[in-house]
């Protein structure tokens, strides 16, 4: 649906030379033209005479064939008739004859890789040259064979034995008569090349017949095939570059065509031009380069010529340019040509000697409305006819449209109104400009003469500047006239400066705050003006088709089908006009404008428009609430009375879901204003059902969509709908719309399974509920009845406990059972055992009830059994079990809780020293607690020796000296504490010190290892591509050795079924083991646990050296500060290297929403460690350097 717009004509007066033009060829290197005359060859300024070297004869009676640019040879080849092949040097202005045919030539044609020459000779005959001149062969034009491509006759029968429709049997006899070529055919060859340069036709007359026939010879010069015979087939030939159809013209008894054959010389299609018989002679046809553009040079039967411009559509030709240059001879075209190098420029040469450059580019009139009045009118030129497509209303495909204008004359131009959008201005090849406005007959606004319309609307640029025009309101009769200012100067305005932006745009529309465009690489892109800069564009469009293209919520992107084109886009709405390569239309809804709208009418509450937009093209419903749930929330009668639809509202609540869609699948762009925080605590689905259903309550009629806001809730109220339903019943509406309770519960089955609605209608304890449900589900009655009979016999407590049981709703069941008197406490109590409801349990009976004591034991026995024996001590303690607390406490070393149960008992002295020894030596120096073992020892236990050994145990020397001088023992001091200082930390130092040291070593030698193994796989096998870091990481860990495979075939058959199980898997992975496949894991693990206990040292050591120095062991003292400072030091050294920068960097994902072609590739080029290894590597631990330990006093 694109029109042939004219951008620029140029006009050359600087041309003039001696005769009248006869041919010329475009320099592809300045765009001039050389032209051919019968004395010279000119170029600008520069003329070269033909008729010196006698090419020519001097008395104007010359012509010249063919004229043809050779850029390679930096020449120009000219043909005369007499002969003569010329080479004309561009650089020296010589002229040199490499060639002469005694016979005359007729036609010079090049191959359009400028290898091959072909000359027509005045014996009918055919030479073939080299670039070089050099002959290849020579034939006869006029050959009786077919050629090679001969049909086959696989004889299935005569001619006059075939069907021939409505002409009878009399058609088998009926003689075709060849009629011969026109007369004012001038009997010359027109030879045309196929766009490879394979192959060429020659249209010659036939000196039997007298008529013009087609034929087809390859790039050797051998016959291919001949044309059949067609009746009054005329002069002009013109292979499409394509390669598909060779066109010619050819006149009826009652119409003229253009016709087009295949290389097999069968006709293929016709259109008819629109002009009556013997009204026009077609000089030539030529196609531009890109075969887009069909140009058909006329010449009227009366004093007049010009050029015509069609294209083809869905397979519909349309006239697009009508070019008339009047009945002046010296206006008219002497020679027409298209631009080898720019489809779309067409060259003409009058006899006047004027040069003529027209730059035609495509466009699509449409018109500019962005309001809901304007129709979306497309505008297409078909000859005298506008062919006006209203695509508000409908969309129709080419060549048919929603009505069409009949003008008195081809159009050339159209246009519409910026203001009245529906109202389309047409500029006609006879200079008038008609207006039509809708529902209005047409208006013609005035009459122009075809030059002051040129300088209107085609302004050609002889001094870079756009001519202004204005119409003088003075004279009666409208005219144009030029635009001047207070001094009589011409206003002007010099020629827009075109930058560049991109190069793979097939077509763009401006629309709103959008410009949307379509790409080469069959894609169609939305971008907003607001936000959009020319390197933002550019960068957008550089990486259209990438990977990170595929990303289904980038909503500015949309795949199409290949070569489509934009038409336009309806103003106010969604549909976006797409036009496909062989003409038909497709109506798509970018998301990118979708989306732009929904939000407008989001913001002006148009929710019914919304919401019917976004159900026909499946947006997701959420977005209602998402884009603004402030707005929403105050705005929810409003929805509720625009939907006015049950099913509507209905929809929109099943569809509700916890995810923000501004946030994941419909980001919000950076100008809008809606918010995606929510507008209350709470979940969001909670907070719309029940924002909706507050005030539906207050209607009437949306008793469906109620119970829908139960049971789409995070936690269904299913109850409250089933109690809904039940009343229903029990009360029936009056109203006659109303909907019934079998009506609402035959919805509620829709929404929710039958089986668990049963099952919570059972949970009302209402039996006619329960038997209403059921009636509606497919259970056998012998299944439910019994059960409910049996039910409704049980005390209502009772009844209750045994519904929730059966429910498996254990703690109302038990609330329900403890209403039931003592009879049936045997039963709870095993229903708290067998549930573990000891805590509910409790809060339902009083303190001081026998129930409340037999519950708090058998919770104890529990708390014992899981290793909470303090707990359960203190059940014990405060329901009266002194002895069993008794036993509990000294279980769980709880020694001053035990200690006070033993006085309350009480216990004898001697009782309460064993138990305070037992406490001390079983259990507080078991678990390292030797102070608090000291206290019960010295206090309780009247042994003062214990006290302090278990002290100096412990390496508690400040309080073992308090109690040696508190009862006198200084001869402990010699004997057990002098002896337990001197063992002091340094042994211990030193092991753990190698022990560091050799697993550090390891580290490094494993690390090595596997960062060889993986450089060995990368040169193997794995291909050179950004996965083969994916393969190294996973290969890593098979291939630190050979003896790793047995566990990894083990691990995988480790079941985790226990916690037991699956501790014996973590200790076998992380096995210390050389070879294992997860040791540098192990030995990370190890290192980390050894600088703990190190780092943990110091208060030892502080107290340690403090003893030392005080019985003057300064030397072992000084030994000791020294050791530890060195395992501190050489620990601080080492971290950075055994936890390496980025061991601990949690990966990103490599693909999401807000990831790039660059960051993707970047994640894969970076060495991640494997999954395993990420969720096991113990984090670098950090040392206490806070803690004061040295003493200053030693050096």
């Amino acid at each position: 649906m694109r029109n042939l717009r004219l951008l620029k004509s140029l006009r050359c007066l600087k041309l003039q030379g001696p005769g009248t033009p006869q041919c010329f060829t475009v320099r592809t290197d300045t765009g001039t033209v050389l032209i051919a005359s019968e004395y010279s060859v000119t170029e600008l300024d520069t003329r070269v005479s033909l008729t010196v070297e006698r090419y020519l004869p001097e008395d104007g009676g010359g012509t010249v064939v063919g004229i043809q640019d050779l850029p390679d040879q930096e020449s120009v080849c000219v043909a005369t008739a007499t002969g003569d092949v010329i080479l004309y040097n561009l650089n020296t202005n010589q002229l040199e004859c490499v060639g002469s045919v005694d016979s005359g030539l007729s036609a010079m044609s090049w191959s359009p890789d400028q290898e091959l020459v072909t000359l027509t000779t005045g014996q009918d005959t055919i030479i073939m040259m080299t670039k070089n001149f050099e002959p290849i062969t020579e034939v006869g034009i006029h050959q009786d064979d077919f050629g090679e491509g001969k049909f086959i006759t696989v004889g299935w029968g005569k001619k006059e034995t075939q069907f021939h429709g409505s002409e009878g049997k009399h058609a088998a006899q009926k003689k075709t008569i060849v009629q011969p070529a026109m007369s004012w055919d001038d009997r010359r060859p027109r030879v045309t090349w196929r766009g490879d340069g394979q192959l060429f036709a020659v249209s010659s007359v036939c000196p039997l017949t007298g008529a013009r026939k087609v034929r087809v010879w390859n790039r050797e010069c051998v016959l291919q095939s001949t044309s059949e015979t067609v009746n009054g087939l005329e002069q002009s030939l013109c292979w499409k570059p394509s390669g598909s159809l060779i066109a010619a013209t050819q006149r009826h008894p009652n119409k003229h065509s253009v016709v087009f054959m295949e290389k097999n010389g069968l006709l293929h299609g016709d259109f008819t031009l629109p002009f009556g018989k013997e009204q026009v002679k077609v000089k030539e046809l030529l196609w531009n380069s890109d075969s887009t553009v069909l140009a058909v040079w006329l010449e009227d039967m009366t004093p007049g010529e010009g050029v015509q411009l069609w294209t083809v559509g869905n397979y519909h030709w349309y006239l697009k340019q009508n070019l008339y240059f009047g009945s002046d001879p010296q206006r008219a075209p002497a020679y027409v040509s298209w631009d080898p190098e720019m489809p779309l420029r067409l060259h003409l040469v009058t006899r006047g000697w004027v040069s003529l450059n027209y730059d035609w580019g495509w466009s699509t009139d449409r018109s500019h409305g962005e309001d809901g009045h304007d129709n979306a009118n497309v505008a297409v030129i078909d000859g005298d006819k506008l062919l006006v497509s209203t695509f508000r209303q409908c969309v129709v495909p080419p060549p048919m449209c929603a009505y069409d204008l009949q003008l008195p004359a081809p159009v050339n131009l159209v246009t519409f109104q910026r203001q009245r959008t529906n109202e389309l201005a047409a500029l006609t090849a006879d200079g008038h400009i008609s207006v039509y406005g809708q529902g209005e007959p047409p208006e013609v606004s005035s009459y122009f003469s075809a030059i002051t319309l040129l300088s209107l609307f085609a302004p050609y640029s002889l001094d870079t500047c756009i001519s202004m025009c204005m119409v003088s309101p003075d004279s009666l009769k409208p005219s144009v006239v030029e635009w001047q200012d207070s001094t009589g100067c011409r206003i002007n305005f010099p020629d827009p400066c075109v930058q560049t932006v991109a190069s793979n745009v097939s077509s763009f529309v401006v629309y709103d705050d959008f410009l949307l465009l379509t790409t080469h690489s069959h894609t169609c892109r939305c971008f907003r003006l607001t936000t959009l800069t020319v390197k933002g564009l550019q960068v957008a469009l550089a990486a259209d088709g990438g990977q990170n293209q595929n990303d289904q919520n980038d909503e500015t992107l949309r795949r199409v089908e290949r070569g489509s084109r934009i038409v336009t886009v309806v103003p106010q709405d969604t549909r976006l006009i797409l036009q496909m390569p062989r003409g038909n239309l497709e109506t798509i809804r970018h998301r990118a404008l979708v989306l732009a709208q929904l939000r407008k009418w989001l913001d002006s509450q148009r929710f019914r428009e919304a919401f019917e937009c976004m159900r026909k093209l499946r947006i997701n419903l959420n977005l209602i609430y998402d884009h603004n749930p402030k707005v929403f929330l105050e705005s929810v009668e409003t929805f509720l009375r625009q939907l006015d639809s049950i099913n509507h509202i209905n929809l929109f609540l099943t569809e509700l879901k916890e995810e923000d869609t501004t946030t994941t699948m419909y980001p919000c762009p950076v100008n809008t204003t809606g918010q995606s925080a929510p507008a209350a605590c709470g979940k969001k689905v909670d907070i719309v059902c029940d924002a909706l259903r507050r005030t539906m309550e207050s209607m009437d009629q949306y008793c469906l969509s109620i119970l829908t806001s139960h049971v789409k809730k995070t936690v269904p109220e299913l109850e409250v709908a089933l109690q809904k339903v039940h009343e229903l019943r029990v009360n029936p509406p009056s109203a006659a719309n109303a909907v019934s309770a079998e009506e609402a519960l035959k919805y509620l089955l829709f929404l929710v399974n039958v089986n668990e609605l049963y099952e919570h209608s059972l949970g009302t304890y209402d039996f006619d509920l329960v038997l209403m449900v059921a009636e509606k589900s497919q259970k056998d009655p012998k299944e439910y009845l019994p059960f409910l009979n049996m039910l409704k016999t049980l005390e209502p407590n009772y009844q209750r406990y045994s519904i929730d049981k059966h429910l498996k709703r254990y703690r109302k069941a038990l609330h329900h059972l403890s209403k039931c008197g003592e009879k049936h406490f045997t039963e709870a109590l095993n229903l708290v055992k067998d549930q573990r409801l000891y805590s509910e349990a409790l809060g339902l009976y009083p303190t001081d009830s026998p129930q409340y004591k037999a519950l708090s034991c058998a919770y104890a026995e529990y708390l014992v059994e899981q290793q909470q024996a303090e707990q359960a001590g203190l059940l014990l303690w405060r329901c009266g079990e002194a002895t069993r607390a008794l036993q509990a406490f000294v279980g769980s070393a709880s020694w001053r809780y035990a200690l006070c149960v033993a006085e309350q008992i009480p216990l004898p002295s001697d009782q309460l020293a064993l138990l305070a020894r037992d406490l001390a030596g079983t259990k507080l120096i078991e678990l390292r607690r030797y102070t608090e073992a000291a206290i019960l020892l010295e206090r309780y236990a009247k042994d003062c020796e214990e006290a302090i050994s278990a002290l100096i145990t412990g390496a508690v020397w400040e309080e073992a000296l308090r109690l040696v001088y508190l009862y006198n023992r200084q001869d402990i001091i010699e004997t057990n504490f002098k002896p337990a200082l001197l063992e002091g930390k340094t042994p211990i130092l030193h092991d753990k010190k190698a022990m560091f040291t050799r697993h550090k070593t390891r580290l490094s030698v494993v690390r090595e290892l596997k960062e060889k193994a993986r450089l060995e796989l990368l040169d193997e096998d794995v291909p050179d591509c950004p996965e083969a870091e994916l393969y190294s990481e996973a290969s890593s860990v098979m291939t630190g050795s050979h003896a790793g495979s047995k566990y990894s075939h083990s691990n995988s058959r480790i079941s985790s079924r226990s916690s037991k199980n699956r501790r014996k898997a973590e200790r076998k992975k992380l096995s210390l083991k050389e070879g294992t496949p997860l040791e540098d894991m192990a030995l990370l693990h190890a290192l980390a646990e050894i600088i703990h206990s190190v780092d943990k040292m110091r208060e030892e050591v502080h107290s340690l050296l403090k003893a030392l120095v005080l019985f003057q062991f300064d030397g072992q003292a000084g030994r000791l500060q020294h050791a530890y400072g060195e395992a501190l030091q050489m620990i601080e050294v080492a971290l950075p290297e055994v936890w390496q920068e980025g061991l601990q960097q949690t990966q990103a994902p490599i693909t999401g929403p807000n990831s790039t072609a660059n960051s993707i590739m970047a994640s894969f080029q970076q060495p991640r460690p494997s999954a395993t290894q990420d969720s096991e590597t113990p984090p670098p631990p950090k040392m206490r350097n806070g803690v004061k330990w040295k003493l200053s006093i030693l050096k």
